[in-house]
Order: C-alpha cells, then structure tokens, then sequence
C-alpha cells in the first residue's frame, strides 16, 4: 500500500520526480540501518517483544506524512524526508525479530526451513501484488490521506495478531559484544556465494528500487496522466514474482542455480529498457510483469543459500547484514534518478539502469557463477 500511497501523495503535493526521490530514499535507508541498530535491540529485549513494540511504533509514525500534508501550510523536501524516514524506521526491525523466531517455530511445528522459506517467500510476492491493488482501490474510494490512515491501523493489526497467536520464548540467546551488522558482514564476504549475492544484490537494489519506487510512479501520473496505472503496474510486477516464487523448487530440478539467477536479472533488465519504449498503458504493465517474471525465484534461492551457508548461531545477523548491504544503494539509486528524471527524462533512467543491470548480470554470471546445492537434512523438532 506504501509503495502506491507514498510517491503519489508526493507527486501530487510537489510534481517533483526529485523530492519523491528523496523520499523515496527516506523509506529504505532504515532497512540498511537496521543491522547496526536492530540487531542490538533485538537482542536486549528479546525478539518477541521488539516485534510488537516495532508495529505499535509504526503503527503511529506512518501518521505523520499525511498530517504533515494536511496541516502545514508548507512541507520542505527534507521534512517530507524525515517523516517518511520515522515511517518506515521502526518496520525493518520488526520483520528481522520476526525472521530470528522463524527457526524455533519451524522446529515447534515441525517443518523444515525450506519449505517455510518457500511459504514465507510466496506470501511477500503475493503481498506485493495485492498490496498496490488495495493501495489504488483505497486511494479512488477513500482518499490519499485516508489511505495513510488505514495502513497504519494494518500496523496495530499485525501487533495484535502477532501476541495473540505467536507463543513467547522463555528466554533468548545472548548475542555476542562484537556488533551484529559486522559480524554479519564479514561473514558474508568470506563465502563465495554470499559475496556474490551481496554485491549483485546491491547494485540490483541501485536499479530495481528506483525503477519501483520513483520510475514506474513518474510514468504513471506524469507521462501517461494514470495514477491507476502505478497500481496496476506494481501488481503485475507482484503476480508475476510471486508466480516466480512458486515455480523456485520445480526449477531447481530442472536448471542450475545461475540460470535462476542471473537469467532473472537479464530478463529485468530487459523489461525495465522496455519500459522507457513503450507508448501505451499496457506495455507498462506487461513490461512490469516482465520484470517480476524470473526475479522472484531469485528470493527462495536466497534463502536457501544463505540456510546452507550461515551456522545457526549467527543466522539472524547474517539475514540481517544481507538485507542492509542489498539496499545501502537503494537511497544512492533513487536520489540519481530524481535528478536525472527531472533534469533529463525518465526514459534515458530506464535505459540507464537497465543497461546497468544487464552488463551485471552478464558479467556476474561469467565470473562468479553460484555453486551447486549442498546436501543438508533439514532441521528436526
């Protein structure tokens, strides 16, 4: 819902691809600073009890951009920064506490990691797919700022659920005095495959954030005049990656784990070049989907790659380190394509980055190629 409600609610207020750069950047630099702070707090009050407090928190920060609009006579850029910035500062650390109880669950209801990672992964692509169809419904029925409203009630939703359902552990594991983000990284950057995926990831994250969060919202609204469209067009995107997601374990049996990946990222690539082509509504859509396609297999091969190589002890600020490393360039990737978008053209972005992608993907997929599955038994309750 975020990603329709928040770059439409900052076009329209300042019909600036820039500024919605900028706020763009806001919502994923706390997702990079979550493994230098989440990881600490997660482990001095347990992660049962951060993942609650982290939704109430978010619950009443999201309110703050839409109020913002509402009953300021004048919102500057780096306001609009700062309140997206508090909105979204709480949620990374949430969903990591979440991510460090799933081992324990998954051995109390027993059932191996791997196919929770394949449930888990479905349900965010398919969570991205409905996410902007509400988002869109919402904003035509009830408002921009209402939408703001309801999310945020999603978020005292989900604490709720949360404590009522989830059983509390006793007791949680003390985490080493090194710090978790650096911990987690050096790690990373030991093994070859996790390397890989931490480097490609980020400058995956250069592109791709942008192409969602700013890109795709300046086609919608500016170029083809269609709030709707962005709906739409994130939704395609979602179906197809959860469709991906999906169809991961029969791939697997059928293709090496660098065909999923990079062949993946070659076919983003090509779909957001076609995108800044395009001269009607639905090629935006059909070229959205496109880049969803193979893109969400790539999630469940993470995951499992990452379950074979990280011991359990340091599982959880190992996850953590990769996500901030995958979107440290995120903020870098939408701040250059506002600039450029509002100076230049959004189709001379998409042919950029796209480019980008594709000379990775090619490069990547000649000189670090991911090794084989290693043969593992799952975990028993």
């Amino acid at each position: 819902m975020a990603a329709v409600a928040i770059p439409i609610l900052v076009l329209r207020y300042t019909d600036s691809p820039m500024i919605t750069g900028i706020a763009g950047a806001g919502n994923i630099i706390p997702i990079a600073l979550a493994a230098f702070i989440g990881g600490r707090t997660i482990d001095k009050f347990g992660a049962w009890r951060v993942s609650i407090i982290a939704d109430l928190l978010s619950f009443v920060s999201v309110l703050a951009l839409p109020l913002a609009f509402l009953y300021l006579d004048r919102v500057s850029p780096w306001l609009i920064f700062l309140l997206v910035f508090i909105g979204a500062l709480f949620d990374p650390t949430g969903i990591s506490a979440r991510q460090t109880l799933v081992p324990g669950l998954a051995r109390m209801a027993g059932k191996p990691l791997d196919k929770i990672n394949s449930y888990r992964g479905g349900f965010e692509n398919g969570a991205d797919f409905l996410g902007p169809v509400v988002g869109v419904v919402l904003i035509q029925i009830v408002g921009i700022a209402n939408t703001f409203f309801i999310n945020a009630l999603t978020f005292l939703l989900c604490a709720m659920i949360f404590a009522v359902t989830v059983p509390r552990p006793h007791n949680h594991t003390a985490m080493s005095e090194e710090s978790a983000a650096w911990l987690g990284a050096r790690f990373i950057f030991k093994q070859p495959n996790l390397r890989t995926l931490a480097v490609v990831g980020m400058i995956v994250s250069l592109v791709l954030l942008p192409f969602l969060g700013l890109l795709l919202p300046v086609l919608a609204t500016q170029k083809f005049d269609n709030p709707t469209l962005l709906g739409l067009s994130l939704s395609a995107f979602g179906l197809a990656a959860t469709a991906g997601a999906l169809s991961y374990a029969k791939l697997a049996t059928v293709c090496s784990r660098s065909v999923i990946y990079y062949g993946g990222l070659l076919i983003t690539a090509l779909a957001i070049i076609l995108c800044a082509v395009v001269t009607a509504p639905y090629g935006v859509i059909l070229s959205a989907a496109l880049a969803g396609l193979l893109l969400g297999a790539g999630n469940p091969l993470q995951q499992t790659i990452l379950q074979e190589e990280t011991p359990p002890a340091i599982a959880g600020r190992v996850f953590t380190s990769l996500s901030a490393i995958h979107f440290i360039a995120g903020p870098v990737g939408l701040l250059l394509a506002g600039f450029i978008t509002e100076s230049a053209s959004v189709e001379l972005v998409l042919l950029a980055g796209g480019g980008v992608l594709l000379l990775t993907a090619i490069l990547s997929w000649s000189l670090a190629p991911l090794s084989a599955a290693r043969k593992h038994t799952p975990e028993k309750p």
